[in-house]
């Protein structure tokens, strides 16, 4: 069977609008979809790295809840040492407690005075600077009392003793003792220990 010229022209433009087509769909492959399936697989790929790391967080919570209970007591803890601290960087209470224990260890001459406060973000150190005359026995029952105090957190900071060679059972000592004060407000313990 022969084609006729009409014929011939009719497949020769048919093959190269195929011909254009195929190029066509080509270029729009190449120039539109191969971007969009590039970018839709990286997102996938931040998807899932964002799936392990919330799965990651999801197990540290479900091994937090299990330890409720140690978390109530360490909340507990944390409240009654607060309560052990002073409201104010004024500090009133703390040395009428510091006076007291002074007063209950036999120390002589003593000079009880305020040094100025210590900033340490959101809190401060409140420092008072003791000098007196003791017996060993009087320091270390004092320092006890400074150290284990059931209403006040108190620290030694400083400590210096020289013998007295006019009465060597009775030492000069110099300290310094302090107590911290909250300068932020703190956040309520049932939120600490909700997050």
């Amino acid at each position: 069977m022969m084609f006729s010229e009409s014929d011939k022209r009719t497949l020769q433009t048919a093959v190269v609008a195929g011909v254009v087509a195929m190029l066509g769909l080509f270029y729009y492959s190449w120039a539109f979809v191969n971007p969009d399936i590039g970018g839709t697989e990286k997102s996938i790929a931040d998807l899932q790295e964002e799936i392990k790391r919330k799965e990651a967080t999801l197990a540290e919570l479900k091994k937090w809840e299990g330890r409720t209970n140690e978390i109530a007591s360490i909340v507990q803890d944390l409240e009654a040492k607060v309560q052990r601290l002073p409201k104010t960087s004024e500090a009133s209470d703390f040395l009428r407690i510091l006076r007291d224990c002074v007063r209950r260890t036999n120390l002589s001459d003593i000079k009880i005075g305020r040094v100025r406060n210590v900033p340490m973000g959101a809190y401060e150190e409140i420092p008072y600077m003791i000098t007196c005359r003791a017996r060993y026995h009087d320091l270390g029952q004092f320092l006890t009392l400074v150290e284990q105090h059931p209403d006040q957190i108190m620290r030694l900071k400083t400590l210096s003793m020289a013998s007295d060679l006019r009465r060597p059972s009775r030492l000069n000592v110099v300290l310094q003792v302090a107590t911290f004060a909250f300068t932020e407000s703190l956040p309520k313990t049932k939120e600490v220990a909700s997050k």
